[in-house]
């Protein structure tokens, strides 16, 4: 029997009562896949082991994954903007700049590209995946990814790593890496990520079951004991670095408050990170020209990257080197640099011209004079690929993140907010003396959270532990 106008006109009502309910159950669907395919793809990118893939075609598979799910998620909910004009202004400068330098230059290298390419895109994803409110899930695969590498590296200081090896340094711990200085990287990253979430038990406000306490404190002290391992001493630096940021904004938190904090767990996790030291430091991490070189004194080694001290430090002068080269590479062409991709020959091209310096003849007799691709300082491996017009655009980037994440943490500041900046800090700190930017693991999780922390440090929240 057919409807009667009136059933008919019933049943389009509801349908159009009901659709807001419908729209909303999609909304969360999509947002659901984006959260998890980032979540995910940035654990897979931090546990590939070389000996099973390419970390840097996984990086680029799963970004694109990532991406493609983000947009189209956008293009099904309508898209509010997520972040500030001036990010997408900057980002396009610095992609023109890098395509401009690219042109003008014979030698350079496609593949030099793609790292600008992703961080803006990667910089957009994390600040669509704030815009829908499920940047959590992705902060929590990040902080269980570097834990799983932790483990990874204390196993293999302990000689009981399941999986070969591929890379040359078989004494020293590196994870799932190819190089100590990415273990430490990577781990010094994600502590001011794990410490913010610990802090959320210092609320006296709330009863936290004592599992969450067991495990967040764990979480810590496993990442701190990798970057121990690891014996990045730059890496050292960022991670204290970060996490000062993520007490000094904790410490506003409360104030704004106008309150005290819990003060027993963090009394426990001074004395267990304390304790973990102590246990650690006579463990040998690497081979030094002395002999072996453990925890503690690696530690003492903190203050020779200055002073008398850096005069001896073979890494110290192998630095001062590169980056003299760098340097001289920018000066050649100012503008534009020497081209995406270039350091390393154009670098090896400057050496080969100061023979008769004393720091390259010390270096050259005992076969340390080696010119990565990397300049091992962000700021100057730019100046020299890219000039001023490439380094430019992505420093005022992180200027306006600096200005923003702060002001909006001094306002109010979340967990997820804290822990984006001080993870963000730490990396921008370990760019001083390292290529952080350049590794897919540490490079994808900063452009996630910068595009995070950007969208947080905008909007006012209500404030919270």
């Amino acid at each position: 029997m057919s409807d009667t106008p009136a059933r008919t006109w019933n049943r389009i009502k509801l349908d159009y009562q009901d659709m807001p309910d419908r729209m909303q159950k999609q909304r969360h669907t999509g947002v659901g896949w984006l959260s998890s395919t980032t979540g995910a793809g940035l654990i897979l990118v931090a546990l590939a082991h070389p000996v099973l893939a390419d970390r840097a075609t996984v990086a680029l598979v799963v970004g694109l994954i990532a991406i493609t799910v983000a947009i189209a998620g956008t293009a099904r909910q309508g898209s509010a903007q997520a972040l500030p004009r001036p990010v997408g202004a900057l980002a396009i400068l610095w992609l023109v700049a890098m395509l401009a330098s690219a042109a003008t230059h014979d030698v350079w290298h496609p593949s030099a590209l793609l790292p600008p390419v992703l961080a803006v895109a990667l910089i957009w994803l994390g600040g669509r995946l704030a815009a829908t409110g499920q940047q959590q899930p992705v902060i929590t695969s990040i902080v269980i990814a570097a834990v799983i590498v932790a483990i990874h590296a204390g196993l293999q200081h302990f000689g009981l790593d399941p999986l070969s090896r591929l890379d040359d340094f078989p004494k020293r711990a590196v994870g799932p890496f190819l190089n100590p200085n990415h273990l430490g990287s990577l781990v010094a990253c994600v502590l001011p990520l794990a410490l913010s979430a610990y802090l959320i038990l210092c609320d006296r406000d709330v009863q936290h079951p004592w599992t969450l306490r067991l495990g967040l404190g764990a979480a810590v002290v496993a990442i701190y004991s990798s970057l121990l391992l690891a014996g990045s001493r730059g890496a050292i630096w960022a991670a204290l670095a970060g996490s000062l940021v993520v007490l000094a904004c904790f410490a506003r938190t409360l104030a704004l408050r106008t309150r005290w904090p819990a003060w027993l767990p963090l009394v426990v996790l001074a004395m267990s990170l304390m304790g973990v030291t102590r246990l650690l430091q006579e463990r040998a991490i690497m081979e030094g020209p002395a002999g072996k070189v453990s925890v503690g004194e690696r530690l003492q080694a903190l203050s020779n990257m200055t002073g008398e001290a850096a005069q001896t430090d073979l890494t110290v002068l192998h630095r001062r080197i590169l980056w003299r080269a760098a340097l001289q590479v920018f000066v050649q062409d100012p503008v534009l640099g020497a081209g995406p991709g270039s350091y390393q020959q154009a670098g090896a091209a400057i050496l080969d011209g100061m023979p008769e310096d004393p720091i390259v003849v010390l270096l050259q007799r005992l076969h340390r004079l080696e010119v990565p691709r990397f300049a091992h300082n962000e700021w100057l491996h730019s100046l020299a690929e890219t000039g001023i017009a490439g380094t430019l655009p992505w420093s005022l980037l992180v200027m306006f993140w600096a200005l923003t994440g702060l002001l909006g943490a001094w306002r109010e500041s979340t967990t997820i907010q804290r822990g984006a900046l001080g993870a963000c800090a730490a990396v921008l700190v370990h760019g001083l003396v390292s290529y952080p930017l350049y590794l897919p693991a540490t490079a994808g999780i900063f452009w996630i959270l910068l595009g995070i922390s950007m969208y947080c440090g905008r909007r006012p929240t209500r404030i919270t532990i």
